[in-house]
């Protein structure tokens, strides 16, 4: 009997311990430690798709994270790339700010192209460099939704299988027999359900 009541007890605290690390409302700053995106297996019916998570996020930063849930994380990507997007258009507005004008303010083309070519040069450069920046944060954006979105997807699996297992414990009550009688025997059956 103690042998029984021991093996239960272990299952039932082996359980408890690895379920413990998945409770509901776990973001992916908590999720990334628990989780290998790279061992992430596709499967029908995954609530987010890596694929247009990255899409999402290449041409409006933070896309991706905000549809997989990340919403605070998908809105400082977003701000990060309206920064940079911000300066990069700003510089490029003063780059063409130097290119010749004529009496009108209108550009021409016929004559030098520059009236200030050191400062139309400078700020050609700035931008350039931020375009690149810009271009690469893109990319940094698809990489971290394609990341964050397979990672949600094992952590929702998981919370499908969490609430899907059920323990119920029934008492019982028997006879054994006993030399010609029978002699009644009480105990507890446990039942486990996946």
């Amino acid at each position: 009997m103690r042998r029984i009541l021991l093996i239960i007890a272990v299952l039932t605290l082996s359980s408890a311990a690895l379920s413990a690390q998945i409770v509901p409302g776990l973001e992916y700053s908590d999720l990334k430690y628990i989780y290998n995106a790279k061992e992430y297996k596709s499967m029908q019916g995954d609530p987010y798709s890596p694929f247009l998570s990255a899409v999402g996020s290449f041409f409006i930063p933070g896309l991706g994270q905000f549809c997989c849930g990340e919403r605070g994380r998908g809105l400082g990507m977003f701000a990060a790339g309206v920064a940079i997007d911000g300066a990069f258009f700003f510089c490029g507005r003063q780059f063409v700010y130097y290119l010749n004008r004529n009496e009108s303010g209108l550009l021409d083309l016929d004559s030098d192209l520059f009236t200030n070519y050191e400062e139309a040069a400078k700020w050609a450069g700035t931008a350039l460099t931020l375009g690149g920046i810009a271009l690469v944060y893109g990319v940094v954006c698809c990489i971290d939704a394609v990341s964050v979105a397979k990672v949600r997807n094992m952590y929702w699996r998981d919370l499908q299988k969490l609430g899907s297992v059920q323990f119920e414990m029934h008492p019982t009550l028997g006879f054994a027999p006993d030399n010609n009688n029978a002699t009644p025997v009480a105990g507890m059956a446990l039942s486990v359900k996946f």
